[in-house]
């Protein structure tokens, strides 16, 4: 009777591995696998970024998040290229401002210079403008900045 179990344990043990050590081996394989699709998604990014479509560059690394959370190597590189997608954006996006800043600084200027002067609301209205175009331009300076340090010390 003893014997007969022993049999069976041993018949039963081997049906397991037959059955686990494919399963086992396999994600091992599939770890290889979603990287490389990973990979697949980040240079897609990559190339989107380089062709200054940043949401779309933007869309690749948010999906490459989403589908592949175990790609290790494939998100770490896609920090780095995120980070060169917000700070390239926001240095497109100074450009922008600039000549419009100083377009709207130089009519107010202007405004200042007429004979009802400063308490024109044409020039109250302008210099409202400025002031928020101000804002708008130094916190896309700052986010320059942030992102070249950030960039710098990742790599």
């Amino acid at each position: 009777m003893n014997k007969v179990l022993h049999i069976g344990i041993c018949a039963l043990s081997c049906a397991l591995i037959a059955t686990v050590l494919p399963v086992l081996a396999s994600c091992g394989g599939g770890q290889q696998g979603t990287e490389e699709k990973a990979a697949q998604l980040l240079n897609e990014a990559r190339a989107a970024l380089a062709s200054q479509q940043y949401g779309q560059a933007r869309s690749s690394i948010l999906r490459l998040r989403r589908q592949y959370p175990t790609a290790l190597e494939a998100r770490r590189a896609a920090i780095l290229t995120l980070d060169s997608v917000e700070m390239l954006e926001a240095r497109d996006s100074v450009a922008i401002y600039e000549p419009v800043l100083a377009e709207a600084r130089e009519r107010l200027s202007t405004l200042a210079d007429n004979p009802r002067g400063t308490a024109d609301s044409t020039y109250i209205a302008q210099r409202i403008l400025v002031y928020q175009l101000e804002e708008r331009y130094d916190a896309l300076c700052t986010k320059v900045k942030f992102f070249e340090r950030k960039l710098k010390e990742d790599r």
